[in-house]
């Protein structure tokens, strides 16, 4: 293939689905379908899938890397989306039957999207991540799931309104005295903090309370935030979540904020996607994340980054705001803001990045497969020669340093909040 036509064929790989970070694939005869739905509605698109294995692999791009955290740690054909496929065709067709093992299968796995991107079959490239979410709701309702541990910070949630198994009373604990006194009841803005910056990874929530105060914006904190609901949405927990994000909307709305901005990347996705498309909630505030947030301050302003950063950088994509959402480009814009800052790319990136192994429960339940995963990532950014791997998501960053730490890998996980917040 001559270098014209590569580059013509890449642009038809480049075209996003609205508001997504996978790829359109378009054919004459393809099946439109809903999202959100229950199993039984992609029941008939199941056997459309050819076992090419394709979803193992980067499709044309990458070096053919490989892409499912899963597979690639137990090796066997159940546990990437092509055996995942054949399982749920079975027990939808009656030939298998549901069993708590075949539960523990279908939630091992980050429901990253991976592998949805790789595939060239248009109806499971779009939709297979539908479906395997469908069946982890199936499963709830057949009594053999969630896992163990998602039961346990599911009930925990519904009492503390947290998964970390801490008190609510102590979610601001990070906050000064003399500062959660000046917050505001009202704000123009009002900043999402989320479960993870509240209490593991606090100096995420420090750098943006501090970034918010030294510009003097009228940002407020909710007195009485809740989990966003999104380990619980994504466990199957449909209910606790919902009520989480009814209470989380009525509470932004007292507040009278046109703009909510969040710093992780789970409380993103779910506050801007899941609480009006999956539970038909509206709000009339705007949903951004904290890179595309301050991105448009440095742009107008009123955020001048000033202090060097004499380090080469590399950027892993969390899964929530890339495939799932489509932000991919404003944390690198961001980050090249940043005086003295080499970006450099890890060979998977953007639609093609690999998972860094902690979302959709599998930190809590399966610990061997989180750290796996991390860990391959680490490999991968450290053969940037990058001194520093930077992230937009708290989980990922707490996820990523564990492994660092397990595996004695020398490289410094950051959010990109830190850095902005050193530079300024």
């Amino acid at each position: 293939m001559s270098s014209k036509m590569y580059e013509l064929f890449k642009k038809t790989l480049e075209k996003y689905l609205p508001g997504k970070g996978v790829t359109k694939r378009i054919t004459p005869d393809q099946l439109e379908l809903k999202r959100f739905e229950d199993l039984e509605h992609y029941k008939d698109v199941l056997y459309f899938c050819g076992k090419c294995g394709q979803c193992r692999y980067v499709f044309q791009e990458a070096y053919w890397s490989r892409v499912c955290p899963s597979g690639e740690l137990k090796k066997f054909e159940a546990y990437y989306l092509g055996g995942k496929n054949l399982l749920l065709w079975g027990v939808l067709s009656g030939k298998l039957k549901w069993t708590e093992n075949l539960a523990k299968i279908l939630y091992h796995c980050t429901l990253c999207g991976n592998c949805t991107q790789q595939c060239q079959i248009p109806e499971i490239h779009h939709y297979a991540l539908e479906w395997l979410f469908a069946a982890r709701i199936e499963s709830v309702k057949r009594g053999i799931a969630p896992m163990p541990e998602h039961r346990k910070f599911g009930e925990w949630t519904k009492k503390e309104h947290n998964p970390y198994m801490e008190l609510h009373t102590d979610r601001q604990k990070w906050i000064s005295s003399d500062i959660r006194r000046e917050l505001p009841e009202k704000a123009d803005i009002v900043y999402f903090v989320g479960c993870t910056s509240s209490y593991r990874e606090i100096q995420v929530a420090k750098a943006m309370l501090d970034i918010l105060t030294s510009l003097k914006l009228n940002f407020t904190i909710l007195k009485d935030e809740w989990c966003c609901g999104s380990p619980l949405f994504w466990t199957g927990q449909i209910d606790i979540a919902k009520e989480c994000a009814k209470h989380n909307i009525e509470e932004i709305e007292k507040s009278g904020a046109t703009i909510v901005v969040t710093s992780c990347a789970g409380c993103y996705r779910m506050i801007k996607e899941i609480y009006r498309n999956k539970f038909g909630l509206e709000y009339s505030f705007e949903v951004l994340h904290a890179p595309e947030f301050l991105l448009s301050l440095v742009k107008d302003g009123t955020l001048p980054l000033e202090n060097e950063i004499s380090e080469k950088v590399t950027y892993h994509d969390p899964c929530h705001i890339g495939r799932h959402m489509g932000l991919y480009e404003p944390p690198r814009e961001l980050l090249k803001n940043i005086p003295g800052i080499e970006l450099i790319e890890m060979t998977r990136n953007r639609r093609n990045a690999w998972c860094c192994g902690a979302g959709a429960g599998v930190k809590s339940a399966f610990k061997d497969l989180a750290l796996f995963a991390a860990h391959e990532r680490l490999k991968e950014a450290q053969s940037t020669e990058a001194e520093i791997l930077a992230t937009s998501c708290p989980f990922c960053e707490r996820n990523l340093r564990d492994a660092a730490k397990a595996y004695n890998v020398n490289i410094k996980v950051v959010d990109i909040i830190e850095l902005i917040k050193y530079s300024m």
